[in-house]
């Protein structure tokens, strides 16, 4: 298998319903690709999904039928070819073409890939962007006047990786050094000097620094949230919705690996993955739970994250398909489940304690909404300014896609000032 084969089989694998990162890591897992090829192929796949909705009018311009109705392969065979004519440079057209011909399964389809690649060649004139028809985009479009289109070109550009250094298994200046050493290079990131920006992240998630557990891949907007807990060391703390792991392992970290942190989660595979993290990095205060966070109960508690599953919308760079999944009623679905973890997770607070929410989207009805339901009802809580805790934040904390060249988020701090009446 090449980059190219496995990225036909991973966006087949999302038009059957499956996340794109766990296709990749399937078919990876399954396959020892080199380095470059799996590069190639997350380049295909991620770039060819976030680009999908312009391909596919591209290739309907070309194609004389409905280029939607092919069947998934032969689809896909073309959006990988169209994406790579438009935006991979550095690949011949005669390379581009012939690759997709022999996808084809029959004369009949490589004389169709053919002819439409073809057509795309000739038209060199179809590269504007169409207005976004996504339900997510128009959702964007609606709520950031300004910078609507601004944060949706940002799903199109490679997001920039990050990786957090383990200041439990060593400093940061030694890290810095073992990775100039190993020919790794990094870069300063925005806000916390054990976060550093890099070019790819092949070479290093086999490096002995990862396998040592001296860095973790962790989006540096997400560490954002963590130093929104400003979780110290002897506290209890609950990370409700732990999986798989980066802000629980962060947060223990920042805990200098003293007090205790039980981190839930419903998802018994989900949380080996919790497991594994907290091996690898050396963290010894973690307490795994497997419960459904809208029912698990515990009390005395100095701070609770809930990290709460949501549409990902600050996150399409990273994850494409969620344009073409997201809608009205998805965005329902999501705020009631947000809500009922938020107020359980409230239950768990002593007079004092703090409870921290979170999404990686940047939609109001997941966000600001489901904080002032909370308050209208829970009068006992107070929120506390995100600029108190945060280099970056007002009241609440919020990065756009694009800002600093992160995931977007956002995060509220509500501080817990009496029993309830």
């Amino acid at each position: 298998m090449n980059a190219r084969s496995a990225a036909l089989k991973a966006l087949c694998d999302v038009d059957e319903g499956m996340n794109l990162k766990e296709a990749l890591g399937k078919i990876f897992e399954k396959d020892d690709l080199p380095d470059e090829e799996r590069s190639l192929a997350n380049e295909l796949t991620f770039g060819t999904l976030r680009h999908q909705e312009e391909i596919d009018e591209i290739a309907n311009s070309t194609y004389n039928g409905d280029f939607v109705s092919l069947d998934s392969q032969l689809r896909n065979v073309l959006r990988i070819a169209i994406y790579q004519y438009l935006f991979l440079d550095r690949i011949p057209i005669y390379a581009i073409v012939n690759e997709a011909v022999n996808f084809g399964r029959s004369m009949k389809e490589r004389g169709l890939i053919n002819a439409v690649l073809r057509g795309v060649i000739r038209n060199q004139k179809i590269h504007a962007l169409r207005i976004p028809r996504a339900w997510v985009f128009k959702k964007i479009i609606d709520v950031y006047h300004v910078d609507g289109e601004k944060i949706i070109d940002s799903f199109k550009i490679r997001p920039t990786p990050y990786i957090r250094i383990n200041r439990l298994k060593s400093s940061v200046d030694n890290v810095m050094r073992k990775l100039a050493a190993s020919g790794l290079e990094y870069r300063k990131a925005n806000w916390f000097d054990e976060f550093k920006s890099v070019n790819r992240l092949g070479n290093i998630i086999n490096s002995p620094l990862m396998k040592d557990g001296c860095i973790s891949i962790h989006d540096e907007a997400q560490g954002l949230v963590c130093h929104l807990v400003a979780p110290q060391p002897g506290e209890t703390v609950v990370d409700l919705c732990a999986a798989p792991g980066s802000k629980t392992t962060c947060m223990a970290e920042l805990m200098s690996n003293s007090g205790m942190l039980v981190a839930v989660d419903i998802n018994e595979v989900r949380m080996k993955m919790v497991i594994e993290n907290v091996l690898r990095l050396g963290v010894n205060i973690v307490r795994p739970v497997i419960a459904d966070g809208r029912h698990y109960k515990i009390e005395g508690i100095d701070k609770v994250l809930v990290d709460a599953p949501c549409s990902n919308s600050g996150v399409i760079a990273k994850r494409p398909e969620v344009k073409e999944r997201v809608n009205a009623k998805v965005i329902k679905r999501l705020a009631r489940l947000q809500y009922e973890l938020i107020v359980n997770a409230a239950t768990f607070l002593k007079v004092g304690g703090t409870l921290i929410y979170s999404t990686c989207s940047i939609l109001p009805q997941e966000n600001e909404e489901v904080i002032q339901t909370f308050l209208e009802s829970h009068r006992h809580f107070t929120v506390e300014h995100a600029k108190e805790f945060t280099p970056v934040g007002d009241t609440y904390l919020k990065v756009l896609p694009g800002e600093y060249h992160t995931d977007g988020i956002f995060a509220a701090r509500l501080k817990k000032i009496a029993e309830p009446s």
